[in-house]
This record gives structure tokens, sequence and C-alpha cells, in this order.
């Protein structure tokens, strides 16, 4: 119980500071006129069986400026990245990894 409740409290303590980086760097991106965006849309493959889990890691991306779930089907995000930068978080995810570790408790 302890372990889960530590786990949901990192969780969001993360997504806090991950939407505050964003915002940021899109505010960043929004106010330099001259920076030319790179915007792409990926897909990215999730180990998470649960459909709640799937639902709470789609959210968490869609919260973080500059980044967007557009489309999950079963294990494959298609998510839209203003800038290509974007996309590592996406691919090395701090969300993910916490979500696994719930979903095993």
């Amino acid at each position: 119980m302890f372990n889960k409740l530590y786990l949901w409290l990192l969780y969001t303590i993360i997504l806090i500071k991950e939407v505050i980086i964003a915002n940021f760097l899109v505010a960043k991106i929004v106010l330099n006129y001259k920076e030319k965006t790179d915007s792409c849309i990926i897909t990215y493959k999730t180990s998470l069986k649960s459909d709640l889990y799937k639902t709470i890691f789609a959210n968490s991306i869609t919260l973080t400026p500059g980044t967007i779930t557009v489309d999950l089907k079963e294990n494959i995000y298609k998510i839209h990245c203003l800038k290509k930068e974007f996309a590592d978080g996406v691919y090395d995810s701090k969300f993910e990894k916490i979500l696994l570790k719930l979903e095993e408790i």
C-alpha cells in the first residue's frame, strides 16, 4: 500500500515538474518568432497492459505542453510533438516507467 502511494506521489511530482519545464520551452518557441518549429507525429508502442494506465499515460503526454496524444489503438500511440526534440521525452518516458511499476503491484 505504501509503495503504491509513494509511486503515485512520485508520478504527480514528476508530472508537475515536466509541465512547468515544457511551459517554458513552448513559451520560448512562441515568443521567438524567428525560431523554426519542426513538428512531427511519432508512433510509440507501450508495454502497459491496463486500459486505465494507458489512458493516464496518454493524458499525461497531452497535459505536457508541446505534445498531444492524437490516437491510441491497442498499444500504439500517435503523438504530435511541436519540436522533434520533444519526442525524446516520450521515448524515454519517466511516466511509463512508473506506471509499469504500478501495474506490477
